[in-house]
């Protein structure tokens, strides 16, 4: 195994993990519990850690995660049921629970 990222939350370490795995790369997350450390040992050493096998292409890894993180985002849109402003990256309207409409709606 081999080290591709440090991360600074454990939500952050195991989302990235979990883009690698839907691409096909075996991640593992490593130091879940050594938050309590910090202090003791240095944070890097303590914090979330991403693993990937050393067979795996760490460049393929670190262009996965970059890709996800700069999905498009979509415009914001107004509710058709209740009128609210909704922004862009939800998919509901927060008030009155209608999905958003597609593009062919």
């Amino acid at each position: 195994m081999k080290l591709l990222l440090h991360c600074m939350h454990l939500v952050e370490a195991h989302h990235r993990a979990n883009l690698l795995r839907s691409a096909g790369i075996h991640a593992e997350v490593r130091n879940t519990f050594l938050s309590g450390a910090v202090g003791d040992i240095p944070y890097l050493e303590a914090g979330p850690q991403v693993w990937i096998d050393d067979r795996q292409d760490a460049e393929l890894a670190r262009s996965v995660i970059a890709q996800a993180e700069g999905a498009p985002t979509q415009p914001d849109w107004r509710c058709k049921d209740c009128g609210e402003a909704i922004e862009g990256q939800f998919a509901q309207c927060w008030n009155c629970g209608t999905m958003r409409p597609f593009d062919d709606d």
